[in-house]
């Protein structure tokens, strides 16, 4: 495989996108630096890696492999050139009707597939979901780190993103996986007004 250019650089990870030149297969390769993760960012990522492996459809970003050494793990992806949906609906301040419905469709085919094997995402939101291009995208959800299989009597964990958090998650009161249901309706307003629901930094 060869590398082209870094399409995004933090501290603990790089993300690089495929040569210009024609090839056969496109990838995105995610390095992640082992000293830069603490227990808890570790766990995520093993957790996504886990999910990734069982779930396969045409709106969720595939994961094509993985390795690790003693500097690096390395997780080969299926390359999206259209960038996430929160930079979609910012060049575009909104969305119409019409351009967010086909996209609340393709996410609602990833919510049946993940209702079906009894997981929920936990953390549906703009950043999270990807496209293959800017001008006629299909989604790709991504970032399955915080997801999890939830039992019949429920959970009562906190996890997600506050903004797009539903509220019994928010009230530590048991939830199943409808709460996804709550985070694509914020999503969808996002889509229609150019931001969040709701804007808070704490529970309480």
């Amino acid at each position: 495989m060869l590398l082209s250019q870094s399409i995004q650089s933090r501290p603990s990870s790089a993300a690089y996108s495929p040569p210009s030149t024609a090839s056969p297969t496109f990838y995105a390769m995610k390095c992640i630096n082992h000293k830069a993760l603490t227990k808890t960012t570790e766990d995520l990522l093993i957790n996504q890696i886990k999910l990734l492996k069982q779930i396969k459809h045409e709106n969720i970003v595939e994961m094509h492999d993985f390795r690790w050494d003693e500097n690096y793990i390395y997780i080969v992806m299926e390359y999206c050139a259209g960038g996430d949906m929160s930079t979609f609906i910012r060049s575009r301040q909104q969305l119409t009707e019409a351009r967010a419905r086909p996209f609340v469709q393709q996410i609602a085919k990833v919510l049946k597939l993940l209702n079906e094997k009894g997981i929920s995402h936990m953390d549906l939101k703009p950043e999270n979901i990807i496209l293959t291009s800017s001008d006629r995208p299909i989604l790709k959800v991504a970032d399955f780190g915080v997801a999890k299989h939830i039992e019949k009597q429920g959970s009562q964990s906190i996890r997600g993103t506050l903004t797009h958090m539903a509220p019994e998650i928010l009230s530590s009161s048991p939830y199943n996986n409808r709460v996804d249901l709550w985070s694509v309706g914020a999503l969808l307003f996002e889509c229609l007004f150019g931001r969040p629901p709701f804007s808070f930094k704490t529970v309480n």
